[in-house]
């Protein structure tokens, strides 16, 4: 409930008798379903939640309040994901802001600091999310420095069980849990294709490489080369927009393109 909303009671015959008769069998069935919702038991489910970024610290919020007993595995050493400190993926780039402000990102019931700017860097949300664990009493469900290695169906009578095994400094570990969730993201290997005559480009000058934005991190490392950014999206014009000034020419491709373009003959193309 919000923080103002009156507590509602089951109305008395009395109080039915006052309205008409569509509203007294709606009021009538509300109780009644009042009656059913709260006298039946809850089952708590012991769920394992595999990954302690944005998305497992409010999954593991819910179930808690639902009455479940979560465990957060994380690999790292405090939730965040990707965000935190020391991410076990270092997938954000150095001077990445956010492309969302924090009205659109926070929790209704958790505000950003007012002494943060609308869009914020890596360490600002990575402090938030943490924050968010301390506030909702997630950082004890956390299980940190946990790599999970395996889940397989356990061997059990009745609803279906699973078998989660882990490794905590090269310790195995292994518990059974009623359900898992999957929140580990999907940044941790890059997609990088064969390009028709990719070898013999690279082959022509040892300067030439080609590499994937999980391992871009300064603009310093193209500064004075022409740069092809494939891709037109949030990584990659942020990447383009990042090099423009450092590298001597930064061309995108984006597959949406009909022709190329030159604007005010600056060297983003």
């Amino acid at each position: 409930p919000r923080p103002h909303a009156r507590a509602r009671t089951a109305p008395s015959p009395q109080d039915l008798a006052r309205h008409d008769t569509t509203v007294c069998m709606c009021s009538a069935a509300a109780a009644v379903l009042s009656v059913a919702t709260t006298s039946a038991p809850r089952l708590s489910r012991r769920v394992a939640v595999i990954g302690g970024g944005s998305a497992g610290v409010v999954t593991a919020r819910f179930l808690k309040r639902a009455g479940h007993d979560a465990t957060i595995f994380e690999a790292g050493s405090t939730v965040g994901g990707v965000w935190a400190d020391n991410p076990t993926n270092d997938v954000v780039y150095r001077g990445l802001h956010t492309n969302l402000p924090t009205v659109v990102m926070q929790s209704p019931d958790l505000d950003f600091a007012s002494s943060v700017p609308s869009y914020i860097t890596k360490e600002m949300l990575g402090q938030y999310i943490e924050a968010y664990g301390r506030e909702f009493g997630l950082l004890q469900l956390a299980t940190f420095g946990a790599t999970v290695t395996r889940v397989a169906p356990a061997a059990s009578e009745g609803a279906p069980r699973w078998t989660v095994e882990w490794t905590v400094d090269d310790v195995a570990h292994s518990d059974v849990f009623d359900a898992v969730v999957v929140a580990t993201g999907h940044y941790n290997k890059p997609y990088m294709p064969s390009l028709p005559g990719e070898e013999n480009w690279l082959a022509g000058d040892a300067a030439r490489r080609i590499t994937h934005s999980l391992h871009y991190d300064d603009p310093d490392d193209f500064r004075g080369q022409s740069v092809l950014v494939v891709g037109g999206r949030s990584s990659g014009v942020d990447i383009a927009r990042m090099l423009y000034g450092v590298a001597e020419w930064v061309y995108v491709l984006e597959k949406k393109c009909t022709s190329a373009t030159t604007h005010a003959a600056e060297a983003v193309t």
